[in-house]
């Protein structure tokens, strides 16, 4: 089951976390693109709102910046292993 903590998030950051984890299974590298995943939730990627899922999904340890500077500046974040497991987990429980 998920944990608690991670259910008081919004729809929109789990959405945006599945999102994410759809993107590394078409590729090996477990790096995502903030921008992709922005615009299939419906969100504007350049927004404050999306920035506050960033932010939301940093926090929470699910995505991590990469150590080079550049990469964030174009919104492309790694995915922990923690966020791959809550996103896999969302997903399973949703059938």
């Amino acid at each position: 089951m998920v944990e608690e903590s991670v259910r008081k998030w919004s729809d929109k950051a789990w959405r945006m976390l599945k999102q994410m984890r759809r993107q590394i299974l078409r590729h090996p590298a477990p790096y995502v693109e903030v921008r992709g995943a922005a615009v299939s939730i419906g969100v504007n990627p350049g927004g404050s709102e999306c920035e506050d899922l960033v932010d939301e999904l940093l926090q929470a340890g699910y995505i991590q910046n990469y150590p080079s500077p550049s990469f964030t500046a174009h919104g492309v974040y790694r995915l922990t292993d923690r966020g791959i497991g809550a996103a896999k987990e969302a997903a399973a429980e949703e059938g």
